[in-house]
């Protein structure tokens, strides 16, 4: 399974539909990421407040369930007027469920003309032959996967739910750059990039900088902030393209490099043109 974007053959876009979902005991962190898994793109939409718990051994057992869309294009994504009546379907199964055991969902998976919901529940008795009554009785027009295991250590959702530290690092640089096109910039111009890292001690950040500065970076200023841990901060630069590969690049060493030094990554900013 390649869970790169850097994997991707092209960039399809997928409609996400965020519905009202039963509350687990922390806050929902609800976020979606794209992958490519059997030759076909994927969407993943994933709690990532989970994994603060994760694994919750009140939840030992995997239910993962939903149904097949009747038009799907030739990479498998389904008809996007198809996506509501999908979603309505999932939102039925996960209320009946709710009367059968304690749940929590932990992520939607679309893939293949499939879109299933990942739940993890206390209790599986009558499950199976529940939800089979559920799609005959209601929804007879649709195929369905039902699968039940166990997952007690939550291997499915730590390792094919949850993204990957390299996927994380793309989904937070989309956001800034798909923030950007939205404002109207156009992202053909260059501009200063600004990255900013904070640190325990003046000698980690004074080693940081030595590193940025041999990378080409710019230092700009060394605020320090008045509360938390993490209070000498580091703004440093570079002139270039806002381009999600040379980002991805950039942020991705940044990080690993600010982690040597016990430092604390706080993103990147860059003015609109």
């Amino acid at each position: 399974m390649f869970r790169s974007p850097y994997q991707f053959i092209t960039v399809i876009m997928i409609t996400i539909l965020y519905c009202s979902i039963s509350a687990s005991a922390q806050p929902e962190q609800w976020d979606s990421y794209l992958s490519k898994i059997d030759g076909k793109p994927a969407s993943i939409l994933v709690d990532m407040g989970l994994m603060a718990n994760a694994p919750d051994k009140r939840y030992p057992f995997l239910v993962i369930t939903g149904p097949q869309a009747h038009n799907c294009d030739k990479n498998g994504i389904p008809a996007s007027d198809e996506i509501e009546t999908l979603e309505r379907v999932l939102d039925a199964t996960g209320d009946f469920l709710t009367g059968l055991t304690a749940k929590v969902l932990a992520g939607t998976y679309t893939h293949n003309c499939q879109r299933v919901n990942y739940y993890y529940v206390k209790d599986t008795t009558g499950i199976r032959n529940a939800i089979y009554r559920l799609y005959n009785r209601t929804y007879k027009d649709y195929k369905f996967v039902i699968n039940i295991k166990q997952d007690p250590y939550w291997r499915n959702y730590l390792t094919f739910l949850y993204p990957s530290e390299e996927t994380q690092n793309w989904m937070e640089n989309n956001k800034v750059v798909t923030t950007m096109l939205q404002s109207g910039d156009s992202l053909t111009k260059q501009r200063n990039i600004t990255f900013a890292a904070c640190f325990k001690s003046d000698t980690a950040r004074t080693a940081f900088s030595d590193f940025a500065t041999g990378k080409g970076y710019t230092i700009q200023k060394s605020p320090t902030v008045k509360s938390g841990t993490h209070a000498l901060c580091l703004l440093f630069s570079k002139y270039n393209y806002v381009q999600m590969d040379t980002l991805n690049k950039y942020t991705f060493e940044i990080k690993k490099e600010i982690t040597k030094h016990d430092g604390a990554y706080d993103g990147w900013s860059a003015p609109l043109k």
